[in-house]
């Protein structure tokens, strides 16, 4: 599976302006709420309490916050482009201005990781994250991430 099975254009946040880790991770919970109809109070919660455990922050600008909830039914990815990288405790110190929450159900952990994963190697990808920093719309992101080859395993 690529990444781009995990997202549809309504998943897509282009220019998304926080000023916080936290903030950002608010604003994602919030479309992922919109998106699922769950509480976006506890899908906050969730990842909050994931992103104390340690950073998610992956290197080279990039965060894939994620967790799991036992009222979801399928995985699903909320990417974002941020207009100004934010601190997100990363180890190599860098900013982050490419976000991709990743929350799935309780019951179907592996294909959560799976996602995860998948996420991980397409934004791994320097040319990849140079183009999706360019996006202006969510289309037009979509369209980039399309045109990768990754396949997880």
């Amino acid at each position: 599976m690529s990444i781009i099975d995990y997202l549809a254009a309504d998943q897509i946040m282009v220019g998304v302006s926080g000023s916080s880790k936290k903030q950002v991770i608010e604003q994602l919970t919030e479309r992922a709420a919109e998106l699922t109809g769950l509480c976006q109070r506890s899908l906050f919660e969730i990842v909050m309490r994931r992103e104390r455990l340690g950073s998610t922050a992956i290197g080279s600008g990039i965060a894939i916050p994620h967790a799991v909830h036992h009222d979801l039914t399928r995985t699903m990815g909320i990417i974002a482009v941020l207009s100004k990288p934010v601190d997100f405790d990363a180890q190599d110190r860098k900013p982050v201005d490419v976000v991709c929450l990743v929350i799935g159900p309780q019951n179907a952990d592996s294909d959560h990781l799976k996602c995860v994963s998948s996420v991980a190697r397409s934004l791994r990808e320097v040319a990849i994250c140079n183009q999706l920093r360019t996006a202006k719309t969510p289309h037009e992101l979509l369209g980039y991430l399309g045109n990768t080859s990754d396949v997880a395993a």
